[in-house]
């Protein structure tokens, strides 16, 4: 079994409609284990031009209920059932998510039923693998430890309306990655990423202009950390890899990418990456970083054969 833990970005981006940067998702490979963190719209675009059949991905992890980063799920659950190679899902997708995830799984039940109804009477599916299998986490703390991998959820503060919001720690063999999904910035956050080998932060910053013109534009800002909080979080972590993700750049004059790494540039001495959708992340010996236009052709991105279905070891509440 390898001791590599394997992170590809499916998804880097906002709400925005962008080819180049879908929703929030982050598919997580660590020895037998596959976990994919948080679906955000075009995820299943994204495994496909990853090399990755569907099928592949049974167990997900919902970081908070903003659509960018669960609007995917529905997608996910009626075409990975489609028993061809480039899905071919064997089960239900068990999802596991704060309070409101059960709310999820029975809206999903029945928006996926005309579809279900029609490939069941067809004879192409079982309509179980079209189920989402919810699972509560409550609190902060451990929320998937199987075969080694162990992820964490962190509570953060994503805005007093969006409560609990989390950041997730994803260890392995002692490797360690960490997400913060959305936050300002955050205490708890920086408490509990400490010794990360890779630790990726969203980012936010509109122009002065552009939040005199568009005052409204500062409710969005209030939400999220600016260059200068994250160049803070990442001097009090000291990660041996800082990466920018969920670049929240508002118009109508949006700051450059530069302008935003100037900010963090303020607080931070350190190396800082600009994270892309596809770009894959291996971390062994070494923290390999690969983008799309090398890793998707190369022995990076192979298709792989779909995956059964995998019970999780805990269910229900915890």
């Amino acid at each position: 079994m390898s001791d590599t833990l394997k992170i590809t970005l499916l998804g880097t981006g906002i709400p925005n409609p962008d080819m180049n940067a879908f929703g929030t998702s982050t598919l997580i490979e660590a020895g037998d284990q596959v976990v994919m963190l948080d679906c955000g719209r075009g995820a299943v675009i994204r495994l496909a031009q990853a090399g990755y059949p569907l099928g592949y991905v049974d167990t997900i992890i919902i970081s908070h209920y903003h659509s960018d980063h669960f609007s995917g799920l529905f997608d996910l659950a009626m075409t990975g059932t489609i028993q061809q190679p480039f899905s071919n899902r064997g089960g239900p997708l068990h999802v596991y998510g704060p309070p409101g995830i059960n709310d999820i799984a029975e809206g999903a039940w029945q928006a996926t039923k005309p579809d279900r109804d029609i490939r069941v009477a067809d004879h192409e599916i079982d309509p179980d693998h079209m189920r989402i299998i919810p699972y509560t986490y409550e609190q902060e703390g451990v929320v998937f430890d199987r075969g080694g991998l162990r992820i964490v959820a962190i509570e953060v503060d994503h805005g007093a309306f969006i409560r609990p919001a989390y950041a997730f720690r994803v260890e392995y063999r002692g490797h360690v990655f960490v997400h913060s999904h959305d936050t300002r910035y955050n205490e708890n956050l920086i408490a509990q990423a400490q010794g990360a080998d890779v630790f990726i932060h969203e980012v936010a910053a509109a122009s002065p202009q552009t939040l005199i013109d568009y005052p409204r534009i500062q409710v969005a800002i209030d939400h999220h950390a600016t260059p200068e909080d994250v160049g803070r979080v990442f001097t009090q972590t000291r990660p041996k890899l800082a990466m920018l993700t969920h670049l929240v750049m508002l118009p109508p004059d949006p700051p450059t990418i530069e302008a935003l790494c100037a900010g963090v540039a303020t607080e931070y001495d350190g190396i800082v990456l600009v994270a892309e959708d596809l770009m894959t992340i291996e971390i062994g010996n070494s923290i390999s970083v690969i983008p799309a236009y090398h890793g998707r052709n190369g022995a990076g991105h192979k298709p792989l054969k779909p995956r059964r279905s995998a019970r999780p070891v805990t269910r229900g509440s915890q």
